[in-house]
């Protein structure tokens, strides 16, 4: 149980956290401006979300039956989706179905990264040497959000300085973000096949560590080099959080405001 907390805990905590300002952001933004104000970020951000699943589907060998790039007028407010089909006999199926039900967390974060990297080298640059000068494998919640706590205000001071206020690449990155951010949560048909794709990953871990103990391998040395990315994506989430947290507070004063009139 270690061990899987160890490799997913990161991406979960994380998606949860993004959920609920994405969900506390959508209120907001459809009591003010109703679907409108939901079209205005969903243009880019849902097909990115799906885009996310399908790459996840492909690197799974899932089926993919249909796919919904964007629709904003379905009847029960589903913007888009991917519907896919796997062998249930295939483990390695088995276990994609979390990443692939997970793939718009990981999977926009990576997007912002590379738009930060392509768009903002000099903010990028930077804030990548902060990430390493405070990197360091976290053992609890208290060096979990500890570091979190280094990456954003790490981030927020190279994002939001003088010189990219005057760039227009910046407010190309700030307008991309917002879009990509507002739709990174998880649905609830995403989260029911995470957790599949979690149950067997944990049966694959036990039965690893099974083999590990007859056969005399240690599988912890391998299960911690795989985590420490999670640091990376930790990090690089201060990114969809920033934008997120953003996101909702111009909801919240568009409400203000509207009550206000």
């Amino acid at each position: 149980m270690v061990e899987l907390v160890n490799l997913l805990g990161t991406i979960i905590v994380v998606g949860f956290v993004l959920g609920f300002l994405e969900k506390r952001a959508t209120a907001f933004i459809y009591h003010v401006f109703g679907w409108k104000g939901i079209a205005v970020t969903a243009w880019l951000g849902t097909p990115v979300h799906e885009f996310s699943h399908a790459l996840m589907c492909g690197i799974f060998r899932h089926e993919i039956v249909e796919i919904k790039w964007l629709q904003l007028k379905s009847g029960d407010g589903t913007l888009g989706y991917v519907s896919h089909q796997y062998n249930p006999g295939s483990i390695y199926q088995k276990i994609g179905n979390f990443f692939i039900g997970t793939a718009p967390v990981y999977i926009g974060i990576l997007i912002l990264s590379l738009g930060m990297y392509v768009l903002l080298p000099d903010t990028y640059r930077p804030f990548m040497q902060a990430i390493r000068t405070g990197l360091h494998p976290y053992s609890g919640l208290e060096s979990f959000f500890a570091f979190f706590g280094h990456s954003i205000g790490a981030l927020a001071s190279y994002l939001f300085s003088i010189e990219n206020l005057m760039n227009p690449r910046f407010w190309i990155f700030a307008i991309a973000g917002i879009c990509i951010s507002s739709h990174i949560s998880l649905s609830t048909a995403d989260l029911k096949g995470a957790w599949n794709g979690c149950l067997s990953i944990f049966g694959f871990l036990v039965f690893l560590n099974l083999a590990g103990f007859l056969f005399g391998f240690r599988t912890s040395v391998l299960i911690a080099r795989i985590s420490a990315y999670n640091s990376y994506i930790l990090a690089f989430s201060g990114i969809a959080f920033l934008f997120s947290v953003i996101w909702m507070m111009i909801g919240l004063l568009s409400v203000w405001a509207k009550k206000i009139r």
